[in-house]
């Protein structure tokens, strides 16, 4: 049975308001500045306050930049991975991360007409930003969140100052994030969407009224300012799904070559699951007047599959790729730790609500004891499995 959020963000939302709804939710405090000080950002604090926004409580988050480092200095997209890549976060939390900060670079890129490793991230690429985002993804990872679901997002209108200057609303990167996602009229004149809440719900969500699940908890996060016609919250709601596991919607790539080398079919791949497929494999084919070729594949989440498409496009000879709507059905997945004489190895679980029905020890995990050891992988693949079944 998977965990669910459900973001109801019908009067705006931005980072800070995300990361205070799901604490408010009962997301671990400790476990989120834990992840958060492994970024090499300086120092900072984290500061709690209750609120109340038109008479209704919520919780206001503040992160106060106490290094030289200035909170608002901007930093590059190759700086902000490097930051996200190097530092010791949870697998899960670390990709979504990835993955938001990706579609925030991608969406200024096309905006300033400039290659996206070149793209500088002025107010998203400020120290508390890229705390934001990050405590959102451990505070998902931390609440267990499987799947996140959220609202149509309110539109405003206005202007808003920024690096680049006055800028109307909603902003340009904005809207650009939010381009296939329903939105409805502002409340009134203002900016009711920041940059980082577009890209955290446009990364993590998918689009719902309200999900099927049975609420646990309810959260809420409160904004900065105070207007007296409406509350400016974003609510979270917790809970599990139904018991019956619903199906997701994926999306297949596949495209045929005959002229791409062997040797470069591995770094493809891996390619892709950088970008964040869900899986990818090559299948030998027989293709017209008998020539040998391959079956290049993906399964990819359906707001990934331009971007994906263009991977394929841009790094084998195809040229095209087909897309075909699929439905899945998964089981829960989970990571166990055990120790061996070898030295701790990770052992990957699947099951049904808590129940495992399969697992196997992380090969890389294995090759690294076994080199270390100087004993065969088989040695510590046995030794860990029969680990965990003792745990």
């Amino acid at each position: 049975m998977s965990r669910v959020a459900w973001w109801d963000c019908s009067v705006g939302a931005a980072g800070d308001m995300l990361l205070a709804a799901l604490l408010d939710a009962g997301a671990s405090r400790t476990a989120v500045e834990r992840g958060l000080r492994g970024l090499d950002l300086g120092d900072w604090t984290l500061e709690l306050e209750e609120v109340t926004r038109s008479s209704l409580r919520g919780l206001l988050v503040r992160f106060a930049v106490v290094s030289p480092d200035h909170p608002h200095v901007h930093r590059s997209w190759q700086t902000v991975r490097s930051v996200l890549e190097g530092a010791s976060l949870p697998d899960r939390a670390r990709v979504r991360a990835l993955n938001t900060y990706r579609r925030l670079a991608e969406a200024e890129a096309q905006l300033h007409c400039v290659p996206v490793d070149e793209v500088e991230l002025h107010e998203v690429g400020a120290t508390d930003a890229i705390l934001d985002i990050t405590g959102v993804c451990l505070a998902l990872e931390d609440l267990g969140i499987d799947e996140v679901s959220a609202t149509a997002l309110p539109a405003g209108g206005g202007h808003v100052q920024s690096a680049h200057g006055r800028l109307p609303l909603p902003a340009p990167a904005t809207l650009k994030l939010l381009l296939d996602w329903p939105m409805t009229p502002g409340p009134g004149p203002g900016e009711w969407v920041t940059p980082t809440g577009a890209a955290l719900v446009s990364s993590l969500a998918k689009s719902a009224s309200f999900p099927e699940m049975i609420p646990e908890r309810i959260g809420h996060g409160a904004g900065t300012r105070d207007p007296e016609h409406v509350p400016n919250l974003v609510r979270v709601v917790v809970g599990r799904s139904a018991d019956q596991p619903a199906l997701e919607e994926v999306m297949e790539l596949a495209c045929n070559v005959d002229d791409l080398s062997g040797e470069l079919v591995p770094p493809l791949l891996a390619r892709l699951l950088d970008e964040g497929a869900l899986d990818a494999w090559a299948t030998p084919v027989h293709m017209k007047k008998g020539r040998p070729g391959l079956l290049l594949q993906a399964l990819v989440r359906p707001a990934d599959a331009d971007r994906m498409c263009e991977v394929l496009l841009r790094h084998s000879s195809t040229l095209g790729v087909r897309r075909h709507v699929a439905q899945r059905r998964i089981l829960e997945r989970w990571v166990d730790r055990v120790h061996t004489p070898y030295g701790p190895v990770r052992i990957k679980v699947g099951g049904r609500e808590g129940v495992a029905w399969h697992a196997a020890p992380e090969f890389d995990d294995v090759a690294e004891r076994a080199r270390t050891a100087d004993v065969s992988l088989q040695d510590v693949y046995t030794a860990a499995l029969a680990a965990w079944h003792i745990q």
